[in-house]
Formats: structure tokens, C-alpha cells, sequence
């Protein structure tokens, strides 16, 4: 649904009112008249990330979780599995996730401060409009490691970075697409975390309900 709304609002210009408003030309081809095309790097903060030396790695929670690259990522939200007590280069929680080595232009959203490698940027809006630039940077890389004009790339510098175009809508539609996307967001975290501790307790219960450790004969189960 998310996706669709953006479609129609962003790519296919028939946002609310659209009726009344002039297309004009942009380096990105007819646009709305009001609307801007701007480099990445006008209107956002990029982090490129950075990877410590691997004796700062570990596996028991030390320090704060570590993203080299998309191994862990999930469909919106990165798993954690490796943690790093080197605290370089971070991603606070909201800042979308950015691959920027093979493959190039795959995305995700930090729920929590990361720490990042070089494998990563990490991406703000500074109007902290990161739904509507969540949905714009999945729309323009649905194809992985292809940038600008289709051009494949193995690899993207930070000047590669601040140099994607994106067009800026006006703030009122900006704020309209947020209003109905926001809670959206909201309840995939929610559901995303949820699954995550279900998930840990299995793992935790399973082995002991399979040895016997834990035993369920005195409980009482209805079974229907």
C-alpha cells in the first residue's frame, strides 16, 4: 500500500490536486511546477561507514551492534548478530541504511544506534521527512547495483552518494504522504521486535523442552 501511494503520488503525479498544477521540465524529466530536483547531499546527512579492527568484534552483546553490510539485513530491519565496542562511525535509529559495495542500493532502516562498516552509509533527512526518503530511495534503486541512468556499480563513494538526484515535493505533500505512512512504519517496527523476542524465547525453550529439562506433563494444555 505504502508503495502504491508513493507511486501515484511521486512517480505518476497524480497526487491531491494535481489537476491544478503545471508540469514543467527537470533534470529528472517533467515534474510538477514548485517541485525541485536537488542532489542527495542538499538535503540529507551521510555517514559512510567505517570498519574497525576485528579484535573489537564479538558475539555476546558487548558494545553496540555491528552492520558490515546486507548479511543481516531483513526485509525493513537489520537482525543483530555481531557486536563491536569500537564506536566509529554510527547510524542512530531512523537513519536509513544504505549498501554502497555489491549489492549497491539495498535498503534498510536502523531501529536502534549501530555502528557501521564500510560496506554501509547511513542516511538522514534534515527535515526528518525519513519515510517519504525511505520510499524515494526504494523506488529509485528497485534494481540493485545500477545508479544514475542505469549505470552498474560494484562499489559507490560518499561524492557518488551526495550526488544522486532526488526530487523534492512540496512540504505540504511531503507531510500529507507522512501522515499515512508514519503509523505504518510505527506498527512494522512493533511487529518486527515482537518476532525478534519470539524468536529468542523458541531458540531458548526448545533445546530444554526436547531434553527434557523443561517439563510440560503437569501443565495443563487444552488441545481443541
Amino acid at each position: 500500500m505504502a508503495r502504491l501511494i508513493y507511486r501515484e503520488w511521486f512517480v505518476n503525479f497524480r497526487f491531491p490536486g494535481h489537476e491544478k498544477v503545471k508540469m514543467v521540465n527537470s533534470r529528472l524529466g517533467k515534474v510538477p511546477e514548485g517541485w525541485e530536483v536537488k542532489r542527495l547531499g542538499e538535503v540529507c546527512n551521510v555517514v559512510m561507514g567505517q570498519s574497525p579492527e576485528s579484535h573489537f568484534y564479538n558475539d555476546h552483546g558487548e558494545g553496540l551492534p555491528f552492520h558490515q553490510g546486507v548479511t543481516d539485513f531483513g526485509d525493513r530491519f537489520p537482525t543483530d548478530r555481531i557486536y563491536c565496542t569500537a564506536l566509529n562511525r554510527l547510524a542512530e535509529a531512523g537513519d536509513i541504511l544504505f549498501s554502497v559495495r555489491a549489492p549497491v542500493g539495498r535498503i534498510n532502516v536502523a531501529n536502534k544506534k549501530i555502528v557501521i562498516g564500510r560496506g554501509l552509509s547511513a542516511i538522514r533527512s534534515r527535515t526528518d521527512n525519513q519515510v517519504f526518503l525511505f520510499h524515494q530511495l526504494k523506488e529509485q534503486f528497485q534494481e540493485e547495483d545500477k545508479m544514475g541512468g542505469g549505470t552498474i556499480f560494484k562499489s559507490v563513494t560518499k561524492d557518488d552518494m551526495l550526488g544522486i538526484l532526488i526530487l523534492i515535493p512540496s512540504q505540504t505533500h511531503i507531510d500529507g504522504f507522512e501522515k499515512i505512512l508514519t503509523p505504518i512504519f510505527r506498527d512494522l517496527e512493533i511487529l518486527t521486535v515482537k518476532n525478534a523476542n519470539l524468536r529468542r524465547t523458541r531458540d531458548l525453550l526448545l533445546p530444554k523442552l526436547i531434553s527434557g529439562e523443561v517439563e510440560v506433563e503437569g501443565l495443563k494444555i487444552r488441545v481443541r
